[in-house]
């Protein structure tokens, strides 16, 4: 690959890493042999609506909940053909709400997986990629998930996503999705993931839309918070700054437009990436 090109390739693999905690899917871009990213980000979530089942109430007992997560993000290129990941989590969550909800911040959880680029056709001009991204999500503590200010599920899931890729130029759309068998009282679920990108300059910037589907579980109130059935429709807007050649910063907003026993949530994130 010409340096030029392995430049952009990896620029357009780290647009989105710091950003991860808002879910918006990943790409088919790979780092290359014995390259490596690290980013870190902070993202702000928060909403005073929610879904109750199907409803959108905002009761006063809760009132407005806030979240805000640092990620550290490293991936690792072990082959031009296979990206290592890693990323951690550590969260903070409160409520305004009249009822004396407790404050929650502990180490949330830990994302293992690949990223394998299966199959591909075309050259430097313009590609069609196919990649496989299994992963493992683990709790790193024994953290609330039981509560309005729950950080995350407590359980562990196993995750297998397809990623098709397509670049021409400076431009690229890509589409995730996959199966996520959750080992817990949540259901499994099917995510889908939808990003295009286009480069302009130094910057590059990426609309993207998200869902995810839960297949089974109950309403909020009918049980313990991990069982709901969640479900969630959004987008947003993920743009990268590249500072030379090795560095860059990320922002990202998103907004929820549609859900189930979820909150009517708004999002931004800022970051920071090291490319070597």
């Amino acid at each position: 690959m010409k340096p030029s090109i392995r430049i952009e390739a990896v620029v357009l693999a780290s647009a989105l890493l710091a950003t991860s905690a808002a879910a918006q899917g990943d790409t088919g871009f790979l780092r290359g042999q014995g390259h490596f990213t690290a980013a870190y980000s902070y993202t702000n979530d928060s909403y005073d609506q929610f879904w109750l089942g199907n409803d959108l109430v905002s009761p006063p007992q809760v009132g407005k909940v806030e979240r805000e997560t640092a990620s550290l993000y490293v991936a690792y290129g072990l082959t031009d053909a296979i990206d290592l990941v890693v990323n951690a989590n550590y969260v903070e969550a409160e409520t305004s709400g009249t009822d004396p909800i407790e404050d929650q911040d502990d180490l949330q959880d830990l994302y293992l997986g690949a990223k394998w680029r299966v199959w591909s056709h075309g050259d430097l001009e313009s590609a069609f990629l196919v990649l496989l991204a299994p992963s493992i999500k683990l709790p790193m503590t024994d953290y609330e998930d039981n509560d309005v200010t729950a950080i995350g599920d407590d359980q562990v899931d196993l995750r297998m996503r397809l990623i098709a890729h397509y670049r021409y130029q400076g431009y690229f759309w890509s589409i995730e999705s996959g199966y996520d068998r959750r080992n817990g009282p949540p259901h499994d679920e099917i995510p889908v993931n939808l990003t295009l990108g286009g480069t302009f300059g130094n910057v590059t910037v990426m609309p993207f839309y998200s869902t995810f589907e839960s297949l089974g579980g109950i309403d909020i109130g009918e049980g313990t918070f991990p069982a709901t059935e969640e479900e969630a429709s959004r987008v947003g807007l993920a743009a990268y700054a590249r500072i030379g050649t090795n560095f860059g910063v990320t922002g990202m907003v998103r907004t929820t437009l549609d859900g189930m026993n979820t909150g009517d949530a708004n999002a931004f994130s800022l970051g920071l990436v090291f490319n070597y």
